[in-house]
């Protein structure tokens, strides 16, 4: 009887909501990947060739509006995508599966699982967008190439710790803080009880990049200047332009972690209804 139970946890069932998982997981990365992708790109560029956060935006938007083709199917658009979709995917794929099995503690489950793949492909994002951005860009489209880096491991894994920190400061604030708020929500903002989740994710995250932005700045002065360069040095430059940063980083975490978890949830259980109809 026992083996005939377990057989019975892994019926079409649950494949079917796996594969409307997925499909969610990879809508929404697709949806949220070219705003994350431009902003991305003009902070390192902001960072590195102190160019303009707002001519950055928007000589990149036009770029990607004008050939949109180029824009998906190069690699800085495949990057942020895989990012996205992975994280979507483990995230949704852990509560359908935690859900099935009557597993304790899904929540944390899925927080876990999220941040060990959101952190880690997090940290290799920002270590690719360094390399491509940071050492080559393009000034009024001509190329012009910056010196290779200084390569210093201690400060290539301090840049790393940093960026591992700063990520999960922003899982945190996503994934557990902002469901655990939204019950905290009084009613005289709003009594609808679908209505206190949507605004804890859409401002508990952007809350999450007060703490998270001034890591994020130091972490990449720490990769980009490899050298033996004193802290507070490396605290005055790479906070200079803090404050425009964080408004950035605050718009940038909308659409990943606020509308794209959103979006995330709404078509999961969207597919979810479909395919078990």
């Amino acid at each position: 009887m026992q083996h005939r139970s377990d057989e019975e946890v892994w019926d079409s069932s649950l494949f079917r909501r796996l594969a409307g998982d997925v499909g969610a997981a990879v809508a929404s990365a697709t949806l949220v990947a070219p705003a994350v992708t431009i902003i991305d790109r003009a902070i390192v560029e902001k960072s590195s060739w102190n160019q303009s956060l707002l001519h950055g935006l928007r000589r990149h938007a036009l770029q990607a509006l004008k050939s949109p083709t180029r824009f998906v199917f190069q690699l800085p658009f495949g990057i942020i995508w895989s990012l996205y979709a992975a994280t979507y995917i483990v995230a949704n794929g852990t509560d359908t599966i935690s859900t099935k099995l009557k597993a304790s503690g899904t929540g944390m489950i899925t927080f876990a699982t999220t941040t060990l793949v959101n952190v880690p492909m997090g940290v290799w994002k920002d270590i690719r967008f360094a390399k491509i951005f940071g050492t080559q860009t393009y000034a009024h489209n001509v190329e012009t190439v910056r010196p290779a880096l200084v390569q210093n491991r201690g400060v290539a894994r301090a840049a790393t710790a940093i960026f591992l920190l700063r990520d999960g400061v922003t899982i945190f604030g996503s994934f557990t803080l902002a469901p655990k708020l939204s019950a905290a929500i009084p009613d005289s903002i709003t009594s609808h009880p679908q209505a206190k989740p949507v605004i804890s994710q859409l401002t508990v995250p952007v809350l999450t990049q007060f703490v998270a932005t001034p890591l994020h700045l130091l972490g990449l002065d720490l990769y980009m200047r490899q050298h033996a360069v004193p802290l507070v040095d490396r605290v005055v430059q790479s906070q200079r332009y803090l404050a425009s940063t964080t408004v950035v980083r605050c718009i940038r975490i909308l659409p990943a972690f606020g509308f794209g978890c959103l979006a995330n949830l709404e078509l999961r259980s969207l597919f979810h209804r479909k395919l078990n109809g």
